[in-house]
């Protein structure tokens, strides 16, 4: 039912089957979301410092940690509908990347399998190498060789092994069909 959600709204060709859907890996929203929750509970650790030494009402110190809750619940759920909506999408003809950078602010790019040039993995760090995730950049073909980049995924080399993989099918299927093609007899003949 995903693929068949991500085929609809992609405009996935009849021909084209998706291999692969990749999203960042669970560490990096679990770090994100650690740090979003200790500045949540910022307002029960100061407000009792300070609430002596003010002469407010104490329901006004009781609305300021709701507005703070709220600023960091909507933090929090930016980050997680950013993790939902930003992945790659492997076909067995493209790559589709749906970079998810604001709430409201989406780019889609797709670049052709036949296009990968190299690809480059990183991993940075003890938990990214425990945890098995990186980075993974690819390289276009072309005059303007251009660079498509995706951080914190599981499992990199899988993910550059399979793409590499389709790269190799789609060239040796193109070279087969120009060798083909150049073995017909022309109608002069």
């Amino acid at each position: 039912m995903k693929k068949n959600l991500i085929a609809s709204n992609l405009h996935i060709q009849p021909d084209e089957k998706v291999k692969l859907v990749v999203r960042k890996h669970w560490f990096i929203n679990f770090i994100e979301s650690i740090k979003i929750l200790a500045l949540a509970a910022v307002p029960f650790f100061v407000v009792p410092l300070i609430a002596p030494l003010l002469p407010a009402h104490p329901a006004v110190a009781g609305l300021l940690i709701s507005i703070w809750l709220l600023v960091m619940w909507m933090f929090l759920f930016t980050i997680w509908t950013n993790y939902y909506l930003d992945m790659w999408i492997v076909t067995d003809k493209r790559i589709i990347n749906i970079d998810q950078m604001h709430l409201f602010m989406r780019s889609v790019s797709t670049l052709r399998i036949e296009r990968v040039q190299d690809i480059k993995v990183e991993k940075h760090g003890f938990f990214a190498t425990l945890l098995n995730f990186g980075n993974i950049q690819v390289q276009t073909a072309g005059p303007e060789a251009a660079f498509y980049y995706i951080s914190g995924i599981p499992r990199p080399g899988d993910v550059r092994n399979m793409i590499l993989r389709y790269v190799d099918m789609t060239t040796e299927h193109k070279n087969r069909f120009q060798y083909n093609q150049e073995q017909r007899p022309t109608q002069s003949e």
